[in-house]
């Protein structure tokens, strides 16, 4: 059983991943919050969260809450989502 203060590392291309998408505006800081505490949730402990491992919790995140994004940045992501998340 993981302990809720267990001490996981995130790659650097993990964390800058996710604030490009901060930049961008697709994500704000409640998502970036939650999003870094589910990988942080999920992760081994001695495992690093890598890149691929943000990518996908934050494409899961965008998809779970696409009825929450305004229209414009709706319109905006779906253009970017090819160069984001293939």
């Amino acid at each position: 059983m993981r302990t809720p203060y267990q001490h996981v590392e995130m790659v650097p291309e993990a964390s800058d991943f996710l604030e490009l998408l901060r930049e961008l505006g697709h994500l704000d800081d409640t998502a970036i919050d939650s999003l870094t505490a589910a990988l942080m949730q999920s992760a081994t402990q001695g495992t690093a969260v890598t890149f691929a491992d943000a990518r996908r919790a934050a494409a899961g995140w965008l998809a779970d809450n696409e009825t929450h994004i305004r229209p414009e940045n709706r319109e905006l992501l779906q253009a970017e989502w090819g160069r984001l998340f293939y």
